[in-house]
């Protein structure tokens, strides 16, 4: 990560700290707004790399679940279909 340094030193020449005007004020607010967003990018990419690798794993083991047990498979889906229908139905 690339951090940019400040431009006005912690202690003057004469040894006394600088004081903060406006401008360095308005400066550092301005670096902190890029480095969050900047950060906000990052944390975007990284999550949505993740979740579609998520789903993608998801899937395929759920293919293969539905591979190694195809009977079981189709029970399991008309049990799920049965109960939401019944849920719908007794619902209304």
């Amino acid at each position: 990560m690339n951090v940019p340094e400040p431009k006005s030193p912690s202690v003057a020449p004469s040894g006394t700290p600088p004081v903060a005007t406006v401008e360095h004020v308005q400066r550092d607010l301005r670096l902190l707004r890029e480095d969050v967003a900047r950060l906000t990018q990052e944390m975007t990419n990284y999550v949505s790399k993740t979740g579609r690798k998520a789903i993608r794993d998801v899937n395929e083991q759920l293919e293969d679940a539905v591979r190694e047990r195809p009977i079981a498979a189709v029970a399991i889906a008309m049990g799920l279909g049965f109960l939401c229908g019944a849920a719908a139905f007794w619902r209304r």
